[in-house]
């Protein structure tokens, strides 16, 4: 049984409670609508200078299996077989001005050997012949990974360990071909 609650114990007098109860009479409830709010689509973000068709062309390049660079102390330093000997030295004494920056913080590796192989591309587009690529130093996965990596890709002459102006230890300058 349900108790009723009587209008005088909510401080409101019995003339008001009637003067409320005249002044709705013949007021009908509003139609809920329940039409939920529309998100605004996310933007995705898309490369666009290199198609899907590019990128997966740039992909073949990189293995994951493959580990034909092993860094001997923390500078690393390599020269495509048949090249100037001397290239990596250059690169060391900076010679060579890297024309594009690529920093793979924060990058899962998938992600970065994505950027790793928009990055040759784009080179490779634009003619430049020498890049930096600052892989940090962290727990060293990107660092192993990234020279292996390039020593795979046709396309790069050398790299070695920035010198520090361009991040030391935890960036590689490469030297690239350029094409005709």
């Amino acid at each position: 049984m349900q108790k009723k609650v009587s209008v005088a114990s909510h401080g409101i007098s019995a003339e008001d409670s009637q003067l409320f109860r005249e002044s709705i009479t013949g007021a009908q409830p509003i139609a809920q609508d329940k039409i939920p709010p529309v998100a605004a689509p996310r933007k995705k973000k898309r490369r666009t200078d290199v198609s899907t068709q590019q990128l997966d062309e740039n992909l073949f390049w990189f293995s994951d299996q493959f580990e034909g660079y092993i860094a001997e102390g923390t500078t690393l330093s390599w020269v495509q077989s048949g090249d100037d000997p001397h290239l990596s030295g250059r690169l060391r004494r900076g010679e060579f001005q890297p024309q594009v920056v690529l920093d793979l913080h924060g990058m899962t590796t998938l992600q970065a050997k994505t950027e790793l192989a928009g990055l040759l591309a784009y080179c490779e587009k634009h003619q430049f012949n020498c890049a930096c690529v600052v892989h940090g130093k962290g727990l060293g996965i990107l660092a192993k990974k990234v020279p292996n990596w390039l020593i795979q890709h046709p396309n790069v002459r050398a790299f070695h360990t920035a010198p520090k102006s361009w991040g030391k230890h935890g960036a590689l300058l490469l030297l690239l071909k350029l094409n005709d």
